[in-house]
């Protein structure tokens, strides 16, 4: 399609949901927050924190994925990506809703409202960390309050001033201002090729801060330094597979058409191989500890070897690694859609039970049966990740019109 057919068809790129989704996106609010407001008040606050900090967490990570996805792309200057581009980049929009979400955790933390100062054994007991100087002098409530919301801050910053390289761009192109729209095109490919390196850098330092505070912290006797890197593995892996969905979802608008074959298979095997990664990461964790046999480290895994977590163990490797690693080996499965699908859906739904299994065990105080509080809470978290969503797609056009490399990927460009 030439350049001016894209401007005469400039409004059609706009996603419109209709009344049904919309009411459906306030019913999942709704029942989030009457089921904390439940939990809050049913003598198990902790519990009800812990949901929310890892459904937040789960859904942060897709949301930074996205923006980080972009710059990723942008170094090395794949031409591929960009008919999908916004769709990543509209899922960035829930970080600043992410940022407030995790604010209001912190903030209870610091004034221990509704007994979250106990979500954290070390500040409810700050002696049990005497004997380890590195982790006392890391520990500190008022010091992890303060980075996490610098870090929160910074990555919400760099995030919006990557997105609107290309926003800003495509508004003067939909305003008629066609000749500098190609010069802020052109401008914004190098500045975005340039400074990417070092703001993924960024992301990944703040990320990695954020994933130690929020979850790995919950255990302080245990330690991974490969934490920030398994999180960024399932990071990509959700990614992948909430970008399938996504592209499947909204294949038959105006914009969706733009989503061919290659897209498909693209996304696919990128979810495929951080699979593959995330075995590995995980696999070399478990090894480490089992042959290191130190009781303050494997506590942390034989804690979820019994009661209702033992489940999680067992079933979740079915889900986010074997039969996604099986089932996507052909090449057909990555732009299937009977098959992509629902892969792409269980992987979400297996990693959304790995966070439950890193967070709920260390803040549930009493018995646990059946999720309600956490899927309760993952129905608020979700309905405003697809809020944030569809509320950037209907400001922001979601095919990148003024792109200098749309024209390229169109024409099979890699």
């Amino acid at each position: 399609m030439a350049g001016h057919d894209f401007f005469a068809n400039r409004q059609n790129y706009f996603l419109n949901v209709s009344s049904t989704f919309r009411g459906g996106l306030y019913a999942a609010l709704l029942i989030g927050l009457v089921t904390l407001g439940i939990a809050f008040t049913s003598g198990d606050p902790t519990r009800a924190w812990g949901a929310l900090i890892f459904n937040t967490f789960f859904f942060f990570s897709i949301a930074l994925g996205g923006v980080a996805f972009c710059g990723m792309q942008d170094i090395i200057g794949a031409v591929w990506g960009r008919p999908i581009r916004r769709l990543h980049e509209a899922f960035s929009s829930f970080l600043p809703v992410a940022s407030v979400l995790f604010l209001i955790v912190l903030c209870a933390i610091q004034f221990n409202i509704l007994g979250a100062g106990s979500i954290f054994s070390w500040i409810e007991n700050p002696s049990m960390l005497d004997h380890f100087w590195g982790k006392k002098t890391w520990l500190q409530k008022n010091f992890m309050i303060t980075r996490d919301i610098v870090c929160l801050g910074i990555i919400c910053t760099l995030a919006h001033w990557q997105v609107s390289l290309g926003t800003v761009r495509d508004a003067a192109f939909i305003a008629g201002k066609t000749a500098e729209a190609k010069q802020m095109g052109i401008a914004a490919r190098d500045q975005a090729r340039y400074w990417s390196a070092p703001i993924l850098f960024i992301y990944a330092l703040c990320y990695t801060v954020i994933a130690f505070d929020m979850l790995m912290s919950l255990s302080p006797m245990w330690l991974s330094t490969l934490w920030g890197g398994w999180c960024f593995a399932i990071m990509m892996q959700t990614l992948m597979a909430s970008l399938l969905l996504a592209m499947f979802g909204l294949r038959e608008t105006s914009f969706g058409h733009f989503f061919k074959r290659q897209q498909f298979h693209d996304v696919g095997k990128l979810m495929h191989g951080f699979t593959v990664f995330f075995g590995y990461l995980t696999y070399a964790h478990i090894l480490t500890y089992w042959y290191g046999n130190v009781p303050e480290e494997t506590e942390y895994y034989i804690h979820r070897l019994h009661g209702p977590w033992l489940y999680f163990v067992m079933i979740l490797p079915i889900f986010n690694f074997l039969i996604p690693l099986f089932a996507m080996i052909f090449k057909a499965s990555k732009w299937t859609k009977q098959i992509a699908v629902p892969i792409a859906s269980l992987i979400l739904l297996a990693q959304w039970g790995v966070y439950l299994l890193i967070v709920m065990p260390d803040t549930v105080k009493g018995p646990w049966t059946l999720p309600w509080v956490e899927l309760g809470t993952g129905c608020f978290v979700l309905g405003a990740f697809l809020t944030s969503f569809v509320t950037f797609a209907k400001k922001h056009p979601m095919l990148p019109i003024a792109d200098p490399l749309l024209q390229d990927s169109l024409g099979g460009g890699h």
